[in-house]
């Protein structure tokens, strides 16, 4: 056979070869990096995207990668990506890279410090330039009727889980109580124990009365005597 026609039999093996070339570390690692920026992607301004766990080893064998989505939420400061080994269709493995994350965007921070149980109206916020690792924030039509659960900072990222409902009764507020009793209903003046909404029983205590008394919340600060 001549040098002619030989020459392609030999070198089709190699190129073979080399296309099915063994997955490596680094080509998960990048899997799960172009996954990470493409759930990113163009809504945030500078990004920085480091790299904080890589796999200790891949099958050497030839696999397809597909990288998961991120589990809980994000974007957030520190995460993780769990890529598929797939041979033929079929999950051989899995592999994780840890990621760290700081990208920027414009939010809403709270403009000063505020406390549990303040209004939502009486909270003042300012939107700024944001690190959304550390929530992009909500905006205060979001928050609109809620009130702070608990003690905020000036220029923490306003959230969504730093407000409740405002309950219907409050604790140690002033209510209305009432008893029926037949065609008569009794009105009196008292002080509930603990927060309830419509529905709940709660604990009065009665102005004048030695000792407290249930009750059933029937609307915004009152009450029904529960017999």
């Amino acid at each position: 056979m001549s040098a002619r026609f030989l020459l392609p039999l030999l070198v089709a093996p190699f190129a073979s070869a080399a296309a099915a070339a063994p997955t490596t570390i680094d080509a998960v690692v990048e899997a799960a990096r172009t996954s990470v920026e493409a759930s990113l992607g163009q809504r945030y301004g500078q990004i920085d995207l480091a790299v904080t766990g890589r796999p200790a080893a891949v099958p050497k064998a030839d696999v397809a990668l597909r990288a998961m989505p991120v589990v809980g939420r994000f974007p957030r400061e520190r995460f993780t990506v769990d890529v598929d080994l797939l041979h033929d269709g079929r999950v051989v493995g899995k592999a994780t890279v840890g990621f760290a994350l700081h990208a920027s965007t414009e939010g809403w921070v709270y403009s000063a410090d505020a406390h549990d149980h303040d209004l939502a109206t009486a909270v003042t916020m300012q939107r700024q330039t944001v690190d959304v690792a550390h929530g992009e924030g909500v905006t205060p039509e979001q928050v609109e009727g809620l009130r702070l659960k608990h003690n905020v900072r000036a220029g923490q990222v306003v959230s969504l889980a730093d407000f409740e409902r405002v309950p219907d009764i409050d604790n140690r507020q002033p209510i209305r109580l009432r008893a029926a009793f037949g065609d008569i209903t009794v009105e009196r003046a008292g002080m509930a124990m603990r927060a309830g909404n419509r529905g709940d029983v709660v604990t009065v205590q009665v102005d004048g009365a030695t000792a407290p008394v249930k009750a059933t919340v029937t609307d915004r600060g009152e009450a029904e005597l529960v017999q």
